[in-house]
């Protein structure tokens, strides 16, 4: 089974101004808002350091948010409020109250991934390599070769038992 390389990294957002993010988010269509949230996000982000994955499908592109440790469950928490103001469906839109009571009881879903950008990531050190399906084509190649096998085996078991059965 696929397993993605997830490494420990330092998040490196803070100290971007407002006209670098927009530079960064050019022709997205954002308003002043949505850069002060990102902004904001980015400064709660900068210097935690998250389990990270890299994964194949999308040609390793940017770090995808694995997990943290309980330490910075606070600035996670206001680093994804402020990025969940963003979100195309938001549930929190400035109800930040909700969103911590949501957060607190373990209720919160993103409903998508929080992705890094390979330069905002210090990488401090894999946690597990990729795995790759070879493994898996590998083991179906035998399973194909496997039935055929027994279909032979059971062919001559019944063989056999026929012909002891007319004698």
């Amino acid at each position: 089974m696929y397993q993605p390389k997830v490494i420990l990294g330092r998040i490196c957002t803070g100290g971007q101004s407002i006209e670098e993010i927009q530079e960064d988010c050019k022709g997205q269509g954002l308003s002043i808002q949505d850069i002060e949230n990102i902004r904001k996000a980015h400064e709660y982000f900068n210097g935690v350091e998250l389990w990270l994955s890299l994964w194949s499908y999308d040609n390793y592109s940017a770090y995808h948010l694995y997990g943290w440790k309980d330490d910075v469950d606070e600035k996670m928490m206001m680093g994804i409020y402020h990025m969940e103001q963003l979100h195309p469906y938001p549930q929190y839109k400035n109800r930040l109250e909700e969103f911590i009571k949501d957060w607190k009881a373990k209720r919160y879903d993103p409903g998508c991934a929080l992705c890094f950008e390979k330069n905002q990531v210090e990488e401090l050190g894999v946690v597990q390599e990729e795995e790759k399906e070879e493994r898996k084509a590998d083991e179906e190649e035998k399973t194909k070769t496997q039935p055929r096998k027994k279909q032979r085996k059971n062919k001559n078991r019944r063989r056999k038992h026929k012909a002891g059965r007319g004698k």
